[in-house]
């Protein structure tokens, strides 16, 4: 029978690789975008916790040899094979489940920001000079909604040339010809995270299933929305395209 003290030092290395595959393959941003340090920490801790215990097995085992004349006095806390399962259980589920971000299913209950002008602070809009000097490299879904929020006026950004990348959100509210590019922003974890999308006008937005990755190539046109004013991108091309490797945008 497998004595639950060798079980006990099994199960937290593979605790500490799991952690650690989890930072090395990128999945663990899913999930969180600070404290990854101290993720590897961790997995550092029980790989050591792991070494610790088995040291202690392998020295008990030793001393009951009857050949072995030295005395241990060891005392060790009662062990279950149901506290070791609850104790694991999260694990357990972390190896199983797939590693997956949020997508258009965990839109639906939330509030999505579309940059609209309506209940924003009034200030100068940006021409397009000082657009091109705000971005340091290509814009995303994030940065033109920063500056549509700098703006009181939707139609300052009207034939501003845009490319992006998102997922496909659609529901009740969005025309035949109307989808959301869409990304979830990350400040500290999954639990902190939030929808934003630039709204996509294309004569073909009823063919792009919902979370469908799609690259949009267009340019900006103020429109209405659900009774507000936004700059909405009239895509010239919609290409479908892979998730990327980082699906979050980070504040």
């Amino acid at each position: 029978m497998v004595s639950l003290r060798l079980v006990k030092p099994l199960l937290l290395l593979l605790m500490g690789v799991f952690l650690f595959t989890r930072v090395t393959s990128g999945a663990i941003y899913y999930y969180i975008n600070r404290f990854i340090m101290l993720t590897v920490l961790a997995a550092a801790g029980f790989v050591l916790f792991a070494y610790s215990y088995l040291r202690q097995y392998l020295d008990d085992a030793s001393a009951a040899d009857p050949h072995h004349h030295h005395d241990h006095h060891h005392h060790h806390a009662p062990q279950t094979w149901l506290g070791l399962l609850i104790v694991t259980l999260p694990f357990l589920l972390g190896w199983l489940v797939p590693a997956q971000p949020l997508g258009a299913v965990a839109i639906a209950n939330r509030e999505i920001n579309l940059g609209a002008a309506s209940g924003l602070p009034s200030l100068n809009a940006p021409n397009a000079d000082e657009m091109m000097g705000f971005f340091t490299g290509e814009p995303n879904i994030l940065d033109w909604l920063n500056q549509f929020q700098r703006s009181n006026n939707p139609a300052a950004f009207d034939g501003q040339e845009a490319r992006v990348i998102g997922f496909v959100y659609r529901d009740a509210r969005f025309g035949d010809d109307q989808f959301l590019v869409a990304r979830f922003t990350v400040s500290c974890c999954v639990a902190d995270a939030s929808p934003v999308g630039l709204l996509v006008r294309w004569p073909d937005a009823l063919e792009l299933p919902a979370d469908q990755w799609v690259e949009v190539h267009g340019r900006f046109e103020a429109a209405e929305f659900n009774g507000m004013a936004v700059p909405v991108l009239v895509a010239e091309q919609v290409i479908r395209t892979e998730q990327p490797a980082q699906p979050y945008l980070y504040l």
